[in-house]
Order: C-alpha cells, then sequence, then structure tokens
C-alpha cells in the first residue's frame, strides 16, 4: 500500500520524539513491519530518548541501533569479499553475461521454450537480468513486451510508469495490467507488483536451457 508522504513525515517527527514503532503504528493507522521500515534508519536525538526512558523503550532503542551496526560492519565486510571475487572475473565479456543470465532464466523464467519470459518482483534482479540479456544478444529492443502483475489496490498508471522507467522498455510495449483481487488482509509496503518480460525468440531460450543446464553438470 502507498501511504501519503505526509504520513510518513508525521512518522519521523513522533520518531524522533521518542514513541515507539507500535504506538507510532498504533496512532497513524499503519503496520508495525511499515514503521519499521520507514524508521529504521532515523536517529532519536537527546530528548525524545527521554521520552524513551520513561516508557522504557530506550534500551530497545539501543540495542536495535547497536544491532544495526553489527549488520552495516558484516554486509561492508561480505561486500569487500565480493568485489574482490568479481575483480577476476571477465563480468564484461559475453559469454559470462550470457552464463548470467542463463542462471537468473533457470531461475526465474519460463521453461517451454518458445520465447524467453522473465518474472519477478525485485527491481534489481530485473535490471540485472535485462543488462546483461542485452548485453549477451544482440536483441531487436522492439520485441521487448511487459506485463505486470498488480493488487486491485495499485495505481496502474504509476506502476506502469515505475517498471517502464527500471526496465528501459516504452509503456506502448506493455501489455494490459493483470490485476489480482485482494483480500484485505495484508497490503505490502513498497510492493510495485510482479513484472514478467518477454522476448519470442526460441533460438536464445534453448541457449540459455543448454547453458544452464551445462553449468549443473560442471
Amino acid at each position: 500500500m502507498t501511504h501519503d508522504i505526509s504520513i510518513k513525515h508525521e512518522a519521523i517527527q513522533l520518531r524522533k520524539a521518542g514513541y515507539s514503532l507500535k504506538e507510532i503504528a498504533h496512532k497513524l493507522h499503519i503496520a508495525k513491519s511499515s514503521s519499521s521500515l520507514w524508521l529504521r534508519d532515523v536517529h532519536v536525538p537527546k530528548t525524545g530518548q527521554q521520552r524513551m526512558v520513561q516508557h522504557k523503550e530506550l534500551n530497545r532503542y539501543k540495542m536495535s541501533q547497536k544491532w544495526k551496526r553489527v549488520r552495516e560492519a558484516r554486509y561492508k565486510a561480505n561486500y569487500k569479499i565480493a568485489q574482490d571475487t568479481l575483480q577476476n572475473l571477465p563480468m564484461t565479456s559475453r559469454d559470462m553475461a550470457k552464463t548470467i543470465c542463463a542462471i537468473l532464466f533457470w531461475a526465474e523464467g519460463n521453461k517451454n521454450f518458445s520465447h524467453i519470459r522473465f518474472t519477478n518482483s525485485d527491481p534489481i534482479m530485473v535490471v540485472t537480468f535485462l543488462k546483461y540479456f542485452r548485453h549477451a544478444y544482440d536483441i531487436d529492443e522492439a520485441k521487448l513486451r511487459a506485463c505486470i502483475h498488480l493488487h486491485e489496490y495499485h495505481d496502474t498508471i504509476k506502476t506502469h510508469a515505475y517498471w517502464s522507467e527500471i526496465t528501459g522498455i516504452p509503456l506502448r510495449k506493455f501489455r494490459k495490467a493483470y490485476l489480482k483481487p485482494h483480500t484485505g488482509i495484508r497490503k505490502k509496503a513498497h510492493y510495485e507488483g510482479c513484472i514478467t518480460i518477454y522476448y519470442f525468440n526460441s533460438s536464445i531460450a534453448h541457449e540459455l536451457e543448454a547453458l544452464y543446464n551445462a553449468v549443473s553438470s560442471i
């Protein structure tokens, strides 16, 4: 669910004033998961911490900040290892691009091989697949198609614009969105639906199939 920016701003102000995540969620009628996501990087000044002392929230806040620093340090260390590993690989070669494409297609692609169909809701994964797909093959951009799967509460115009910008596929190449009925039980914060990328070329589809099968047999 997309919330008005004013609600997020109010949540930040309440957090700085020392309100707990649970209090903020209740006060603003939002999910606690939303308040946690919005406010995880908000620093609570001493004036806010004084309120936390009164409501026995300060220790919890300090512990969350401690674990945040631990996670950030761990991530930085692992990211450095990853960078060192990738420096020794031919990431810009077409063969490597095809291999990465094949593995992503193996995980999130269709398996009838008459065409390429790649589906995911993670914009980073979608961008990565298209980046290597475009690098690996001399594709005809005009043949790319897309379709988004949304819940009924989404704004289809905004979501189409979002995915068009993410993928570099013009809006005119998007099929009519598929709207999934919503139960009303739960709305995902910052969820922009799921996108399917189409490219009709059976030869490339079969090549990707052969590549990921070859990878699995090494």
